[in-house]
């Protein structure tokens, strides 16, 4: 290469960089989950507080519809959700590129926690745009295992038993492994962090993250006294709503969702069960999980670290009294009949729907085809009439065929 040449790239090279050190960086916070950590809470809380938040110059940049849904407490995915189809650089890069205020901004969305690894390996690319900080939170493997089956009985209408879902999935708690993933390539990437062990801070873990971001101040604690979203199932639930799933789940594949949503909405404050596992079982899923479960206790405070395969002790069921035994008792009486009025909504939502207009002709073309008896017409005809009943031919051919059948 000519020596000219040469000189005249590397030139090039020292404006490029003297222009990215000239570019002011945006502050991201991505609060990426992982799911099942209290995350619709979280989102609650900082849906609530958006205005103050920008107040001081921090954006956490959400749509009035969804933030009104968020700030009553009900389940959201978050403020932004990655298109799928979208490069995630580029994307952070463009938004970070509109941020004209130089505001912080803060994202929060579980999808983005499968998705960080792409990003933080991409680092290069947008470092010098993006000042970029991730807050993470981890859950002990025997709660998320039971969480994430409830999740997959309440929202996807599983039937299987807990032992066989542990099975398919070999043992391995995908959360923890994709969790240590992440962890690693942080360290070796020195990406800011936050890890917070959600087992030890479910009642504060949404101030923990607005102190995160710097803001713990702005934290709304009246609103969010109390706040309960999207519990997980009692054992008598969950064990009645597997029976329901696996009788009628096929034909009514909303039904899990629709009884859950009624379960939580009505019973918000009732005291969900972690499913239980044998010792032989928990022994099986700490030694698979072993290496991911050291590799996140790595970055943990050791009064704050996850049980391991070293600490793990198979604790015999705490004895219950005869008070929390007749509560247990009232409240498993109520959920009886939320599911019982449910199922009969929905039953006599079913038998009331419409049949379409195609069908409607159909049945009508039948009883006129002089291929049925008086009677089975005058019963097609009364079904065609309760789905068209604004159909003045077909109560002519209705009264015609009454007479009829009176004649003989």
């Amino acid at each position: 290469m000519p020596r000219d040449s040469q000189s005249h790239r590397n030139d090039n090279a020292k404006v490029d960089e003297k222009e990215r050190s000239a570019v002011k960086k945006t502050k991201l916070f991505l609060h990426i989950g992982h799911g099942k950590t209290g995350t619709s809470a979280i989102q609650s809380a900082l849906a609530i507080a958006s205005e103050e938040l920008a107040k001081q110059s921090i954006s956490y940049p959400i749509q009035r519809s969804l933030r009104d849904r968020a700030s009553r407490l009900e389940i959201t995915s978050g403020n932004w959700q990655p298109k799928p189809e979208a490069n995630l650089t580029e994307q952070l890069l463009k938004i970070g590129k509109n941020n004209q205020n130089d505001f912080k901004i803060v994202l929060s969305s579980e999808s983005l926690f499968w998705l960080i690894p792409e990003l933080i390996q991409s680092k290069g690319i947008w470092e010098n745009y993006i000042d970029l900080h991730i807050i993470l939170a981890v859950r002990e493997i025997e709660e998320m295992l039971s969480s994430e089956y409830q999740q997959r009985v309440k929202r996807h209408g599983d039937s299987m038993p807990l032992e066989q879902f542990i099975q398919a999935r070999h043992f391995i708690s995908s959360h923890h492994a994709k969790a240590a993933e992440i962890i690693d390539l942080m360290s070796r990437s020195g990406i800011a962090n936050t890890i917070i062990n959600y087992s030890i801070h479910k009642h504060d873990i949404s101030r923990l993250i607005f102190k995160s971001i710097g803001a713990e101040e702005l934290y709304p604690t009246e609103n969010m006294h109390g706040a309960i979203i999207n519990r997980s199932l009692s054992k008598k639930e969950l064990d009645i709503l597997i029976t329901i799933n696996a009788l009628y789940y096929s034909k009514f594949p909303w039904i899990s969702t629709r009884i859950s949503d009624a379960l939580i909405k009505n019973q918000p404050q009732l005291k969900a069960q972690q499913c239980k596992l044998t010792k032989h079982q928990l022994e099986k899923v700490y030694e698979k999980n072993n290496h991911y479960l050291q590799t996140i206790n790595s970055c943990l405070d050791p009064s704050e670290q996850l049980t391991s395969l070293s600490t793990f002790s198979h604790e015999t069921a705490e004895a219950i009294s005869p008070e929390q035994v007749q509560n247990i008792r009232e409240e498993e009486a109520i959920s009886l009949h939320l599911i019982g009025d449910t199922l009969q909504q929905v039953f006599t939502e079913e038998s009331k729907k419409k049949l379409s207009n195609d069908t409607v002709d159909a049945i009508i073309r039948l009883s006129q085809s002089g291929k049925v008896s008086k009677i089975t017409e005058v019963e097609l005809l009364e079904v065609a009439k309760e789905n068209r009943p604004q159909g003045q031919k077909l109560v002519k051919l209705l009264e015609r065929a009454k007479r009829e059948l009176g004649k003989n």
